[in-house]
Protein backbone atom coordinates (compact mmCIF):
# COMPACT_ATOMS: atom_id res chain seq x y z
CA UNK A 1 0.00 0.00 0.00
CA UNK A 2 1.30 3.17 -0.80
CA UNK A 3 1.88 6.36 1.82
CA UNK A 4 0.67 9.70 1.48
CA UNK A 5 3.41 12.14 1.21
CA UNK A 6 2.82 15.36 3.63
CA UNK A 7 3.96 17.84 1.24
CA UNK A 8 5.07 18.28 -2.33
CA UNK A 9 6.89 20.58 -3.71
CA UNK A 10 6.37 20.98 -6.96
CA UNK A 11 6.52 23.36 -9.85
CA UNK A 12 3.70 24.34 -11.10
CA UNK A 13 2.21 25.85 -14.96
CA UNK A 14 -0.76 27.81 -15.87
CA UNK A 15 -1.97 30.18 -18.85
CA UNK A 16 -2.85 33.92 -19.16
CA UNK A 17 -3.34 36.44 -21.62
CA UNK A 18 0.17 37.36 -21.24
CA UNK A 19 1.03 33.46 -21.61
CA UNK A 20 2.80 30.51 -19.63
CA UNK A 21 3.20 30.98 -16.33
CA UNK A 22 5.21 29.63 -13.80
CA UNK A 23 6.27 28.86 -9.77
CA UNK A 24 7.11 26.54 -7.10
CA UNK A 25 4.69 25.65 -5.06
CA UNK A 26 4.60 23.58 -1.48
CA UNK A 27 1.25 21.68 -1.16
CA UNK A 28 0.01 18.96 1.11
CA UNK A 29 -0.47 15.68 -0.52
CA UNK A 30 -4.25 15.94 -1.09
CA UNK A 31 -6.85 14.76 -3.79
CA UNK A 32 -6.68 17.86 -6.77
CA UNK A 33 -10.03 18.87 -5.48
CA UNK A 34 -8.83 19.92 -2.04
CA UNK A 35 -5.71 21.61 -3.64
CA UNK A 36 -7.38 23.55 -6.55
CA UNK A 37 -9.33 26.13 -4.70
CA UNK A 38 -6.01 27.12 -3.16
CA UNK A 39 -4.13 26.96 -6.29
CA UNK A 40 -6.55 28.72 -8.30
CA UNK A 41 -6.63 31.78 -5.43
CA UNK A 42 -2.42 31.86 -5.31
CA UNK A 43 -2.52 31.93 -9.40
CA UNK A 44 -5.34 34.56 -9.41
CA UNK A 45 -7.20 32.90 -11.51
CA UNK A 46 -11.44 33.66 -11.83
CA UNK A 47 -13.22 30.58 -10.33
CA UNK A 48 -15.95 31.51 -12.36
CA UNK A 49 -16.91 32.90 -15.59
CA UNK A 50 -19.17 35.69 -16.72
CA UNK A 51 -22.34 34.01 -16.16
CA UNK A 52 -21.01 32.96 -12.44
CA UNK A 53 -20.78 29.25 -13.89
CA UNK A 54 -18.00 27.42 -11.74
CA UNK A 55 -15.03 26.84 -14.13
CA UNK A 56 -13.85 23.31 -14.42
CA UNK A 57 -10.56 23.38 -14.04
CA UNK A 58 -8.30 20.54 -13.61
CA UNK A 59 -4.71 19.63 -12.33
CA UNK A 60 -2.69 17.72 -15.28
CA UNK A 61 0.90 15.64 -14.78
CA UNK A 62 3.52 17.24 -17.00
CA UNK A 63 2.08 19.28 -19.85
CA UNK A 64 -1.06 21.28 -20.59
CA UNK A 65 -2.22 18.23 -22.28
CA UNK A 66 -0.74 15.77 -19.88
CA UNK A 67 -2.46 13.03 -17.77
CA UNK A 68 -5.52 14.06 -16.01
CA UNK A 69 -5.31 13.70 -12.48
CA UNK A 70 -8.60 11.98 -10.68
CA UNK A 71 -10.26 14.88 -8.25
CA UNK A 72 -10.32 12.56 -5.47
CA UNK A 73 -7.50 10.57 -5.40
CA UNK A 74 -4.17 12.03 -3.28
CA UNK A 75 -1.95 13.35 -6.26
CA UNK A 76 0.80 11.29 -4.70
CA UNK A 77 -1.38 7.82 -6.23
CA UNK A 78 -0.90 9.30 -9.54
CA UNK A 79 3.15 9.01 -9.18
CA UNK A 80 3.69 12.53 -8.12
CA UNK A 81 6.98 13.36 -6.33
CA UNK A 82 8.41 16.55 -5.13
CA UNK A 83 9.85 18.05 -8.49
CA UNK A 84 7.14 16.66 -10.73
CA UNK A 85 5.30 19.66 -12.93
CA UNK A 86 1.74 20.15 -12.81
CA UNK A 87 -0.24 22.47 -15.14
CA UNK A 88 -3.51 24.13 -13.88
CA UNK A 89 -5.93 24.07 -16.87
CA UNK A 90 -9.59 24.30 -17.68
CA UNK A 91 -10.29 20.59 -18.93
CA UNK A 92 -10.87 21.89 -22.25
CA UNK A 93 -7.99 21.96 -22.80
CA UNK A 94 -7.54 18.62 -23.73
CA UNK A 95 -8.71 19.84 -26.76
CA UNK A 96 -6.38 22.22 -27.67
CA UNK A 97 -5.59 22.10 -30.74
CA UNK A 98 -1.93 20.65 -32.00
CA UNK A 99 0.59 23.04 -34.23
CA UNK A 100 2.55 21.34 -36.91
CA UNK A 101 4.84 23.31 -38.69
CA UNK A 102 6.57 21.88 -42.39
CA UNK A 103 9.79 22.21 -43.17
CA UNK A 104 10.67 23.16 -46.89
CA UNK A 105 12.35 19.71 -47.47
CA UNK A 106 8.44 18.38 -47.10
CA UNK A 107 9.45 17.08 -42.98
CA UNK A 108 7.04 18.28 -40.31
CA UNK A 109 7.49 18.02 -36.58
CA UNK A 110 4.60 18.86 -34.17
CA UNK A 111 5.56 22.26 -32.06
CA UNK A 112 5.87 21.68 -28.32
CA UNK A 113 2.71 22.50 -26.50
CA UNK A 114 4.59 25.78 -24.55
CA UNK A 115 5.55 26.85 -28.43
CA UNK A 116 8.75 27.39 -29.96
CA UNK A 117 11.33 30.16 -30.74
CA UNK A 118 12.37 29.92 -34.41
CA UNK A 119 16.28 30.42 -35.19
CA UNK A 120 18.00 29.19 -37.98
CA UNK A 121 19.77 26.64 -35.67
CA UNK A 122 16.83 25.32 -34.18
CA UNK A 123 15.37 24.60 -37.97
CA UNK A 124 18.47 23.04 -39.11
CA UNK A 125 18.84 20.69 -36.07
CA UNK A 126 15.10 19.95 -36.69
CA UNK A 127 15.85 18.74 -40.17
CA UNK A 128 18.57 16.87 -38.77
CA UNK A 129 15.71 15.27 -36.66
CA UNK A 130 13.68 14.53 -39.45
CA UNK A 131 15.61 14.43 -42.72
CA UNK A 132 18.95 14.00 -42.13
CA UNK A 133 19.86 13.95 -45.81
CA UNK A 134 17.95 17.11 -46.40
CA UNK A 135 19.65 18.83 -43.54
CA UNK A 136 23.20 18.00 -45.15
CA UNK A 137 22.91 19.51 -48.70
CA UNK A 138 21.49 22.79 -46.63
CA UNK A 139 24.67 22.79 -44.82
CA UNK A 140 26.75 22.84 -48.41
CA UNK A 141 23.78 25.66 -49.38
CA UNK A 142 25.06 27.94 -46.47
CA UNK A 143 28.10 27.07 -46.97
CA UNK A 144 28.13 28.56 -50.63
CA UNK A 145 25.56 31.53 -49.48
CA UNK A 146 22.98 29.48 -51.80
CA UNK A 147 20.52 28.45 -48.84
CA UNK A 148 17.26 30.80 -47.85
CA UNK A 149 17.89 29.30 -44.42
CA UNK A 150 20.46 32.11 -44.42
CA UNK A 151 17.97 34.30 -44.15
CA UNK A 152 16.94 33.12 -40.70
CA UNK A 153 18.15 34.94 -38.05
CA UNK A 154 20.29 33.27 -35.19
CA UNK A 155 18.73 34.98 -32.82
CA UNK A 156 15.01 34.35 -32.60
CA UNK A 157 13.40 35.34 -35.34
CA UNK A 158 10.04 35.17 -34.17
CA UNK A 159 7.67 33.16 -31.54
CA UNK A 160 4.86 30.23 -32.09
CA UNK A 161 2.94 30.07 -29.16
CA UNK A 162 -0.65 28.51 -28.15
CA UNK A 163 -3.49 31.21 -26.33
CA UNK A 164 -4.60 30.63 -23.37
CA UNK A 165 -8.11 29.95 -25.58
CA UNK A 166 -6.36 26.95 -27.16
CA UNK A 167 -5.41 29.04 -30.36
CA UNK A 168 -2.23 29.61 -31.84
CA UNK A 169 -0.42 32.99 -32.68
CA UNK A 170 2.94 34.34 -34.04
CA UNK A 171 4.88 37.38 -33.03
CA UNK A 172 7.92 38.99 -33.55
CA UNK A 173 9.72 41.77 -31.60
CA UNK A 174 12.03 42.64 -34.42
CA UNK A 175 11.93 45.15 -36.79
CA UNK A 176 15.24 44.29 -38.13
CA UNK A 177 14.47 41.36 -39.91
CA UNK A 178 11.06 40.52 -41.64
CA UNK A 179 8.33 37.61 -40.87
CA UNK A 180 6.28 37.01 -43.32
CA UNK A 181 2.56 35.44 -43.01
CA UNK A 182 1.08 34.85 -45.75
CA UNK A 183 3.17 37.50 -47.84
CA UNK A 184 2.39 40.47 -45.32
CA UNK A 185 4.80 41.54 -42.72
CA UNK A 186 4.28 41.32 -38.96
CA UNK A 187 4.33 44.68 -37.16
CA UNK A 188 7.02 43.68 -33.49
CA UNK A 189 4.96 42.99 -30.45
CA UNK A 190 1.86 42.49 -32.43
CA UNK A 191 0.85 38.74 -32.47
CA UNK A 192 -1.26 37.48 -35.26
CA UNK A 193 -3.56 33.88 -35.34
CA UNK A 194 -2.14 30.90 -36.97
CA UNK A 195 -4.71 29.24 -39.37
CA UNK A 196 -4.85 26.09 -40.86
CA UNK A 197 -2.67 26.11 -44.28
CA UNK A 198 -1.40 29.52 -43.37
CA UNK A 199 2.39 29.93 -44.58
CA UNK A 200 5.09 31.58 -42.48
CA UNK A 201 8.07 32.95 -44.33
CA UNK A 202 11.63 34.05 -42.45
CA UNK A 203 13.32 36.54 -43.86
CA UNK A 204 12.63 38.32 -47.15
CA UNK A 205 14.36 35.59 -49.18
CA UNK A 206 14.11 32.75 -46.16
CA UNK A 207 12.29 29.45 -46.11
CA UNK A 208 8.79 29.58 -46.06
CA UNK A 209 7.38 27.09 -43.53
CA UNK A 210 3.52 25.30 -44.25
CA UNK A 211 1.16 25.94 -40.72
CA UNK A 212 -1.22 22.54 -40.25
CA UNK A 213 -3.76 22.64 -37.10
CA UNK A 214 -4.56 18.99 -35.32
CA UNK A 215 -7.29 18.93 -33.08
CA UNK A 216 -6.78 17.12 -29.72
Amino acid sequence: MRHRQENLTVTLHWLTEAGEQTTTVVCEDSPPAQLLPLLLTGCGLPLHDEAGQTRPYALREGSADGRLLHHGTPVSAHGVRSGSHLWLTERSVALRRRCLVGLPDGSEATLPQSGAELTRAWLLQLMALLHPAAHESELERLARRESPFGYVSKRPHCAVAPSPTGDWTVATTRADVATLLNGARLFPDAPEPLRDGDRLTLGDYGPTLTISMLEG
